[in-house]
């Protein structure tokens, strides 16, 4: 599949009044004929609403339950105004005046209010999990109920794009009234549907929404998401009519599927990069020249073939070229044995070295990376070992940091680099580089400046100053770049994800 590159002059980072049309809809009409119950299967145990600890577990759930002030476009490449009508910057390049539409309510009947989004984004930025996107903003002021003035401390490219990811989704002031605790766990928000009921490990569902703002959606009555660890168990499921909508089978899956009557797959673009992590709390891995001997081996062209069934390409960069900024000329290592031999021989650990791979319990893709790169590292004299855990232990293990190495990935949420590249890099992103305890101060400052100057070409110089170092010192090892994978019952339509992974489940029907 070809992967379009992102143009900059489509970001929103250029200071100017932002004109858009609006969604042409009326308001708050009554959605009372909501038909079909959709199941999703999946191997991600929903985790949490709180938007500021989403992950991939959560936020495709949580983004069908809460609504951002601005939208991803279909094509992942602008934002739009969606619960909001329009945004202004001032002459100080600084001051932000946002405009709301005025005929949105909550799940509950409530209007939405400039109160509401003050909560939001305050509570948004003040997050120890995604605030990192908003430490540009100095205060917001609400000087009417359909007006939000944001400051930033600085002139600020991608405020807009940051407005529209789901950490900055909009929730009742002060939670409704309740506590935290317990808005969570019976959450209202403005998106189509809302909780029905949660099982923790099983599965979560969803209602239609009828205060619903836009006229005659969701069509759904209810869509449903099922954990289920193993693929195979997900693909009987789907072929026995147990589901609807499979996530991410393996690529090796999707010919098969294809030919079953009744089931379509299907691969859609991505801004998404698979990695394998390195933890350089682990004194081997800490070793530069360990880390680019491991790049080195690692065979992209077999996992193209193997794991994606030649759905993909070889990933040269830590951004993915559906990313804005990214950048093409990225000297991403490669797979070269003799190189490989070369930097193992210049480290500290010639000989007898041994690591752990950690990989998901029941993913075929998972395990077929680490297989190949097994081999390979073999043929270094590097000893890997497989460690296998359930997908959510994986991840909780991953976090704290219990590992070696491990495979691992990013989706981009908005369309802007700046999110992956702070989550990923700095200290602000508060995940020690993606869990992975990297750490270059001069890394730091070109993210720092790609963050805060409003001129494409010198973002672009150092965005791809910040490629070049990370590439060089094989901060991650670059897996692949690779579509989006879903299969799903021929009775489904109205089914797409965006490149920056978003679904519209109001747009589905079924039949």
């Amino acid at each position: 599949m070809q992967f379009s590159k992102k143009k900059t002059c489509t970001l929103l980072g250029i200071f100017a009044i932002i004109a858009t049309t609006l969604i042409p809809v009326t308001a708050n009409a009554e959605n009372s004929a909501p038909s079909g119950d959709l199941i999703f299967v999946r191997n991600q145990d929903f985790a949490t609403f709180n938007p500021d600890l989403a992950q991939n577990d959560s936020l495709f759930i949580q983004q069908q339950v809460f609504e951002p002030l601005y939208m991803i476009s279909q094509d992942g490449l602008s934002v739009a105004p969606y619960l909001a009508k329009s945004a202004k910057v001032g002459s100080d390049k600084l001051t932000w005046t946002i405009k709301l539409r005025t005929d949105i309510k909550f799940s509950d009947g409530t209007p939405m209010t400039s109160a509401d989004v003050k909560f939001s984004i305050d509570k948004a930025t003040a997050g120890d999990g995604w605030g990192f996107l908003n430490t540009a903003i100095e205060k917001i002021t609400t000087p009417a109920a359909d007006t939000v003035v944001i400051k930033t401390l600085f002139p600020w490219a991608p405020l807009l794009s940051d407005l529209a990811c789901f950490s900055n989704a909009i929730l009742p002031n002060n939670y409704g009234g309740k506590t935290a605790d317990a808005f969570w766990k019976a959450p209202i928000g403005t998106g189509p549907f809302k909780l029905d009921r949660w099982t923790p490990g099983t599965e979560i569902k969803l209602n239609a929404n009828k205060n619903y703002w836009k006229p005659g959606k969701p069509y759904l009555n209810s869509v449903t998401w099922k954990y289920v660890v193993e693929d195979n168990t997900m693909e009987l499921m789907l072929k026995g009519g147990q589901a609807d909508i499979y996530e991410e089978p393996p690529a090796t899956s999707l010919a098969s599927l294809n030919a079953t009557p009744g089931i379509v797959a299907k691969t859609f673009e991505a801004a998404q990069s698979r990695y394998l992590a390195f933890n350089e709390k682990v004194p081997a891995l800490a070793d530069v020249h360990v880390r680019r001997a491991i790049s080195y081996a690692i065979d992209r062209e077999a996992l193209i073939k193997v794991v994606l069934a030649g759905n993909g390409f070889a990933s040269n960069s830590m951004l993915s070229p559906s990313t804005s900024f990214y950048d093409a000329k990225t000297p991403g290592l490669q797979y070269n044995m003799k190189m490989a031999a070369a930097e193992l021989g210049r480290s500290n650990f010639k000989t007898g070295l041994s690591l752990k791979l950690l990989v998901a319990t029941g993913d075929v893709q998972d395990n077929a990376v680490a297989s190949i790169l097994q081999a390979s590292l073999k043929k270094l004299g590097v000893t890997l070992v497989i460690v296998s855990q359930e997908p959510k232990v994986k991840r909780a293990t991953q976090k704290a940091m219990n590992y070696d190495m491990t495979t691992s990935g990013w989706t981009m949420d908005i369309t802007d680099p700046d999110e992956l590249l702070t989550f990923g890099l700095t200290p602000e992103g508060g995940t020690h580089a993606f869990y992975t305890n990297y750490n270059n101060p001069s890394v730091n400052t070109q993210v720092k400046k790609g963050q805060t100057v409003t001129y494409a070409p010198a973002r672009q110089s150092a965005y791809s100053l910040v490629q070049k170092i990370t590439a060089q010192e094989a901060h991650m090892g670059y897996l692949y770049n690779a579509p989006y994978k879903y299969a799903w019952s021929s009775k489904i339509t109205g089914f797409a994800v965006t490149p920056t992974y978003n679904y519209h489940m109001e747009d589905v029907k079924k039949s």
